[in-house]
């Protein structure tokens, strides 16, 4: 009997069960929200489970541009039960000095005091959508946009005026110094124009000038050829 061969070295990878992929939940998510469950499994390891960050700065190699497309998509990941905040906090982008954290619900989460993160064993949450009828209710309402509060869409139209009247300042200063530097050229290319015609118009009489003298002294030379022969 031979020896059994060693198995060759195992690359990196990571791994989602059938259960998922064919479950209700998972198929009624947009495709966004698709790719940014593949791109989170993509970023735990064997024990960061729950300890995972999904904030843009750090997905942006991922092709991740928008921050409402990325909230969306979380949004719609944690209404099916395939994601659960460990860490909940108001968000970076909100003046939050922390981030908010994330588990997996079909892989254990393990304690994380200095992160406030509870152990807690694997749920299954996304399990609990029979129907797809059901999770496609679930994403629909997790897609809605969420309505903006009245105090940060105030400091957003005031940014927005603030934009908006710098670049009319700028605007006009560049018209300004336009203004300034065309308004002597119309007098300098009249009174350079007018030197040009004078200059032609003396050579034009010189040469007619010097025309008519030559024909004198050609008609003089004639006569008195003429008066000789």
């Amino acid at each position: 009997m031979g020896r059994a061969k060693r198995p060759g070295p195992v690359e990196a990878h990571i791994r989602i069960n059938l259960s998922i992929l064919e479950s209700p939940a998972y198929i009624a998510l947009d495709w966004t929200a698709r790719a940014l469950f593949v791109d989170l499994r993509n970023r735990m390891r064997s024990t960061n489970n729950g300890n995972i960050s999904a904030v843009l700065s750090e997905l942006r190699h991922r092709g991740w541009t928008s921050s409402t497309t990325l909230a969306k998509a979380l949004r719609q990941l944690e209404a099916v039960g395939l994601l659960r905040k460990t860490r909940k906090t108001v968000g970076v982008e909100n003046g939050a000095k922390v981030c908010s954290l994330y588990g997996f619900t079909d892989i254990e989460v393990f304690e994380r005091p200095k992160l406030g993160i509870v152990a807690c064993k694997a749920t299954d949450d996304y399990k609990s959508f029979k129907t797809l009828t059901d999770a496609k209710r679930a994403v629909a309402v997790a897609s809605a946009p969420t309505p903006m509060d009245p105090e940060k869409k105030k400091k957003r139209a005031l940014r927005k005026l603030e934009r908006r009247a710098a670049e009319t300042a700028s605007m006009a200063s560049i018209d300004a110094a336009v203004s300034a530097v065309n308004v002597p050229q119309p007098a300098a290319e009249t009174a350079a124009s007018a030197d040009r015609q004078s200059s032609r118009e003396a050579n034009t009489d010189g040469e007619l000038a010097d025309f008519r003298a030559g024909a004198e002294v050609e008609r003089e030379r004639l006569q008195i050829l003429h008066t000789t022969t």
